[in-house]
């Protein structure tokens, strides 16, 4: 009987001294909220969306091969990241880091970032009258 009580006592003070470890900290920040994606941001930003909207259809009408292309290569997109949800997943926060790491630049030198759109708009008109090529399909790199 004493050893039974022993051991209550002993477990009730084992998890008593072990649960602020398994509670988090009140001073740590709460994980952000998981970005606004697709119909939620249209709700949040009606406007914004409508102008996105119809500045894609007006692209897509000047150029429908380049666009049915755009649609072909989303969808193969999609689909691999279907199969493949692990890697998908590791791809786009390897992308989201890289986005992330440019707008910090892009804050610390607006001048430099402002040189790199337009040299960028440069070289996107400069091919705009060339007829673009249909890429060869490929496989996503799985490593």
């Amino acid at each position: 009987m004493i050893r039974r009580s022993f051991v209550t006592s002993l477990t009730i003070a084992s998890l008593l001294a072990l649960t602020p470890l398994a509670l988090p900290a009140a001073d740590e920040p709460a994980p952000p909220p998981p970005p606004m994606r697709g119909k939620e941001w249209c709700q949040q930003n009606p406007g914004k969306c409508e102008d996105m909207r119809a500045r894609r259809d007006e692209w897509c009408k000047a150029n429908p091969e380049q666009c049915e292309q755009m649609k072909q290569k989303r969808a193969e997109r999609k689909e691999w990241c279907d199969k493949n949800p692990e890697e998908c997943a590791k791809q786009r926060e390897q992308f989201r880091k890289r986005m992330a790491e440019m707008r910090e630049k892009c804050k610390a030198d607006p001048a430099k970032c402002e040189q790199m759109r337009e040299d960028m708009g440069q070289r996107f008109k400069r091919h705009e009258d060339k007829p673009v090529p249909a890429p060869a399909p490929q496989a996503p790199k799985t490593s």
